[in-house]
């Protein structure tokens, strides 16, 4: 307990001991939860060594502009650009997938203007969780889980966290599905991850795509149900043809003069000359 001196102050050898336990504190009071988004460029060194300094300058500003734009468009906040990547945050995570969708549109169009002898790539990772909000910074595990996030997305795609996903305020705005798990380096347990469609080509070959393995998955329970009935209606055809068999055996081990038939009765016989009575 710390000493009270007599003018009702701490005792100087104690005023460290409690500022350590306000440094303790002050971060859990900076934390927020919050929608963090991580954006990678490709190809940043290699194009500046083919494309020279001029063309890499003019990538990155037309990307950090359409990514900056495309954040504060949906009320996100935009951090800082580290190398080849930029990072933000935001309050709400469908607010982050939809600047994430904005993203990938934009870079789109770009790439379909032809402003670039090259396609721009882009690929954005979204995960959600606590984390210290400074000024001009973030700080937490959420930051190194979100950067991974976006290394395991795919080129020209975007890669959410299950967190993510499921503090979207709406699933059925923009197509979203699971499609692994992934491994980070320092975590014993796995992330889902699920992946947000922004193209509709895409989303309808996905679609179809599901579809079609949702019929493959029935379709041996089909198959299998068919195979029975086919193998019993054998064994049924293969009973019938041996009790035929049997029943023409039993026939034949009857002697000829046992096999009687209609026309074999005495009283159906047609007389012979042989039969005639004599005069």
């Amino acid at each position: 307990m710390a000493k009270v001196s007599d003018t009702g102050q701490l005792s100087a050898n104690k005023m460290p001991e409690e500022k350590t336990k306000h440094d303790r504190q002050q971060p859990d009071m900076l934390k927020q939860y919050v929608t963090v988004m991580f954006t990678d460029i490709k190809g940043v060194v290699t194009i500046a060594e083919h494309e020279g300094d001029w063309i890499t300058r003019k990538l990155k500003k037309i990307q950090h502009d359409f990514i900056r734009a495309a954040i504060e468009k949906n009320e996100g906040v935009f951090i800082q650009s580290i190398d080849d990547g930029n990072l933000a945050y935001f309050k709400n995570a469908l607010s982050a997938l939809r600047a994430a969708v904005q993203i990938q549109k934009e870079i789109d169009n770009l790439n379909m203007s032809k402003t670039f002898n090259f396609p721009v790539l882009v690929k954005v990772g979204i995960h959600t969780g606590y984390c210290v909000v400074d000024e001009n910074d973030l700080y937490g595990d959420v930051v190194n889980t979100v950067s991974h996030f976006a290394s395991a997305a795919d080129w020209g795609g975007i890669l959410l966290s299950g967190d993510t996903y499921q503090n979207l305020l709406d699933k059925t705005e923009i197509y979203c599905r699971f499609v692994k798990q992934i491994h980070l380096t320092g975590k014993a347990e796995k992330f889902n991850a699920y992946k947000a469609f922004w193209n509709p080509l895409e989303i309808e070959l996905d679609l179809h795509k599901q579809l079609t393995k949702t019929q493959t998955k029935q379709q041996p329970k089909s198959s299998g149900w068919m195979t029975h009935r086919l193998a019993l209606g054998g064994v049924i055809s293969v009973l019938i043809i041996m009790l035929v068999m049997v029943a023409n055996f039993s026939w034949n081990s009857v002697p000829a003069e046992q096999h009687r038939t209609i026309t074999d009765s005495p009283s159906q016989a047609t007389p012979g000359l042989a039969d005639t009575p004599t005069r």
